[in-house]
């Protein structure tokens, strides 16, 4: 049997105690490295999520704030545009009305009245028919008397603003329209929805 002194005993209590406090201890800070670990990944991932989310709502705010710019841009380029293109189009009109002006005033405008009534003499009715013109046109009104055959009323109306006729046969109930201002008017409207400067739907 071994003989063992006091002082082996305490180095071999000593030891064992040491060994298991050492595993302990190991034990003891990997337990704590795990922990803090875990927690340094849970707060890592909860910031991350706050950021994120601080930015995303950010993110939106600025998002939504373009894209209210963008939609007012967007009015008033058109605003303005649909303003230009109206301009440009009655500028249009305007010359066209100025040039019809000076076709009134040319020996041009006699030669059109003349073969306008000349062709009314074979189309309208045979009974007394009335013809409207424009206030104090006296190309038109001396046309209709050279060239009319047949029973007729004259009626200077203020409605026709350009030139040219209507005629009304009040037995057959006979509307012809060969007013300059319903020509224009027919070209206008055309032209309005047909020209590339008019503003698309």
């Amino acid at each position: 049997m071994p003989y063992f002194n006091k002082d082996d005993i305490y180095r071999q209590f000593a030891k064992e105690i040491n060994q298991k406090a050492d595993t302990t201890i190991e034990n003891l800070k990997n337990e704590i490295e795990g922990i803090k670990d875990a927690n340094y990944q849970r707060i890592h991932q909860e910031l991350k999520a706050t950021v994120n989310r601080s930015l995303e709502m950010e993110l939106s705010e600025l998002n939504s704030q373009y894209i209210s710019q963008v939609n007012r841009l967007k009015t008033d380029y058109s605003k303005n545009l649909m303003k230009r293109r109206r301009e440009l189009l009655d500028s249009i009109i305007l010359e066209v009305r100025e040039k019809l002006a000076e076709f009134i005033n040319s020996e041009e405008y006699r030669v059109f009245i003349d073969g306008k009534i000349m062709k009314i003499n074979n189309e309208i009715c045979d009974n007394s028919i009335e013809f409207l013109v424009k206030k104090n046109d006296k190309v038109v009104i001396d046309a209709i008397k050279d060239n009319f055959k047949g029973d007729f009323k004259i009626k200077e109306i203020t409605e026709i603003e350009i030139g040219g006729f209507s005629v009304i046969c009040h037995d057959l109930g006979i509307l012809i329209d060969e007013t300059i201002d319903k020509k224009l008017k027919e070209r206008e409207l055309w032209f309005y929805e047909h020209s590339d400067l008019a503003a698309s739907r």
